[in-house]
């Protein structure tokens, strides 16, 4: 019995050890996150520009690439077949970015959005767009290059 106490002491101790580790990694984090958000996460762009994309063409479209940029991307999305789309972003790594969903095309047939250019890390990325079906399915519908310099 003493010695099932004393195995149950010893697991206790190594539990709690390990917990206030966990706490002070998380403390840590904590502080760098507060510091970041001091400093704000995105630099305002001092530029700004229009790309309007085929999504047919293949095109890779850069962004930034000296000072900070603000890229307004208009994708030609005249199909009959979708009303509703999916935009997602992601590293050529396969690690997903960013995600727009449920977004309908304008009165031009263009689905438009924006992005600063200290938003993403350099690097390469892909666009993919997905219309949504009546079922709610998502259907591939096109993919765009995506090339971020700093």
């Amino acid at each position: 019995m003493a010695a099932g106490a004393a195995v149950g002491l010893v697991l206790l101790a190594i539990a709690c050890a390990w917990l206030a580790h966990r706490a002070g990694i998380a403390q840590e984090r904590m502080a760098l996150l507060e510091a970041q958000a001091e400093q704000g996460f995105l630099t305002p762009p001092s530029t700004s520009r229009s790309v309007r994309v085929n999504l047919e063409s293949g095109r890779t479209i850069s962004l930034g690439g000296g000072t900070p940029e603000r890229l307004e991307v208009h994708l030609d999305a005249r199909s009959n077949r979708f009303n509703l789309f999916r935009v997602a972003i992601a590293r050529d790594d396969g690690t997903a970015v960013l995600h727009f969903d449920r977004l309908q095309r304008d009165s031009n047939g263009e689905i438009r959005f924006a992005l600063n250019s200290t938003l993403l890390p350099p690097g390469r990325y892909t666009i993919r767009v997905e219309g949504f079906t009546w079922r709610g399915e998502t259907v591939p519908v096109g993919r765009i290059g995506l090339t971020v310099a700093r």
